[in-house]
């Protein structure tokens, strides 16, 4: 202020009416400071001149002189007390356009007023200290979460689902080194956990299927054991029906009506007897008897022998051929078997009323065989299930679950294949692919 003054003042004189020196003080002084500064004025030769005072009444200062000479151009600091009030004082030369001292101006301020200020500066200072304190924390704090504490939360929740056996769980990187590095390290385990984890789930599934494969093991050995016991107890009886049947018939002559019986007689208990032994060794895969088979006379005896298997009310299955390929070489009995076992499972399926096709095709190097029928048909689901032995769908007392899987096996004997289709209008499609033997493919 006794700067600013004093560079306005050079232009002017003290003693010059047009300048209004309270004015001016009072347009420069703060407007808060009670009392307001005081001017006073000192000529070149250092006397005073008078005293100016913005809303106030000027104080009685001591008269005093001052060397001009040895005054400073930065001024000087003086506090002096008048009565019990201290002040404190800035003296300031003013000089000309040329430069040479004009006299001098002091600016006089109330020492309390100068303490009033810094206590408030000091009060402002602390208050922004305490806010910036304040936001700082609040703002570490928040970094701290954001890049710590919710970090180190996300790695504490993986560690619980690793712990319950969620292995697949993973946890995102925070950008924070070391604890990415943790981080990297928990997921590095988690993968590590989940292979183990797979690794012992196959093993574990594996061991399952050699048990279901024992189980199945010891279900047929026990089929055995029974097959055994039935052909015993069955191969006796049926051996005195065949041979009191043969001396009937060597005593019958050619015309006699009763031969036709008789004939059937002797060729179903050699079928009974053929099933027999099918039974007792239908884990071979050697087949021993080949022959040519007329597909047709094939389809047509299966049928016969399943007649005795409709409902007691009556039923009516119709028999379809569409036969490109007549004849193949093969087992005859075992495809007889494996007819019967094929049309038995449709006339159940069918409840003894519909209709059975059978279709023989050549297909690439092989013959097809194609079973088709007009029942309900299998589900999705089940079709890899029916060819496993002891499976079945249908009621206790109805079914073995062996029909097909020794169907299986016949075919397998053959070389061959055999699997489930999805027919257009619904109904069960089994299709058997079988090598080429002989000269059926001319056929």
């Amino acid at each position: 202020m006794a700067r600013s003054l004093a560079s306005v003042l050079r232009f002017y004189h003290p003693g010059d009416p047009g300048v209004d020196l309270n004015k001016l003080l009072e347009d420069i002084a703060p407007q808060s400071w009670s009392p307001p500064p005081m001017l006073r004025f000192y000529d070149r030769d250092g006397a005073p001149l008078g005293v100016a005072c913005a809303h106030c009444n000027p104080l009685p200062l001591a008269q005093k002189r001052i060397d001009l000479h040895a005054l400073a151009d930065t001024g000087r600091e003086e506090f002096f007390e008048t009565g019990v009030e201290p002040y404190f004082s800035m003296i300031v030369p003013v000089k000309g356009l040329n430069g040479f001292p004009q006299g001098a101006l002091e600016v006089v301020l109330p020492l309390k007023q100068v303490n009033q200020t810094l206590a408030g500066t000091t009060r402002r200072f602390l208050l922004f200290t305490i806010v910036l304190a304040i936001g700082l924390g609040t703002l570490i704090i928040l970094i701290v979460r954001w890049n710590i504490t919710q970090p180190i939360q996300r790695l504490i929740e993986a560690a619980r689902h690793l712990g319950a056996g969620d292995f697949r769980s993973r946890v995102k990187t925070s950008g924070v080194a070391d604890l990415d590095r943790l981080t990297d390290e928990l997921n590095r385990m988690a993968a590590q956990l989940e292979e183990l984890d797979s690794k012992r789930d196959a093993f574990y599934q594996e061991k399952l299927q050699l048990e279901r494969g024992l189980r199945h093991a010891e279900k047929l050995a026990s089929v055995g054991q029974l097959s055994s016991g039935l052909a015993h107890e069955i191969g006796t009886p049926l051996n005195v029906i065949s041979g009191r049947a043969e001396q009937l018939l060597s005593r019958m002559g050619q015309g006699d009506p009763g031969r036709k019986a008789l004939e059937s007689i002797i060729r179903q208990s050699e079928q009974i007897a053929g099933l027999i032994e099918r039974l007792l060794a239908f884990s071979r895969k050697d087949v021993k008897c080949w022959e040519e088979v007329d597909l047709k006379t094939l389809a047509r005896e299966a049928l016969n022998l399943c007649r005795m298997r409709f409902p007691k009310g009556g039923g009516t299955v119709n028999l379809e051929l569409d036969l490109a390929v007549r004849h193949m070489t093969a087992d005859r009995n075992a495809m007889r078997q494996l007819f019967v076992n094929l049309m038995l499972n449709a006339i159940q399926a069918m409840d003894g009323r519909g209709w059975v096709r059978v279709i023989s095709v050549m297909a690439g190097e092989g013959l097809q065989i194609a079973f088709e029928d007009s029942g309900p048909g299998i589900p999705a689901e089940l079709r890899e299930k029916v060819f496993e032995p002891f499976f079945t769908s249908k009621d206790v007392g109805e079914g073995t679950g062996l029909g097909l899987y020794i169907a299986t096996n016949i075919v397998e004997d053959h070389g061959g294949n055999i699997l489930i289709e999805d027919r257009s209008g619904g109904g069960a499609r089994f299709v058997m692919t079988f090598p080429f033997r002989g000269k059926e493919a001319g056929r």
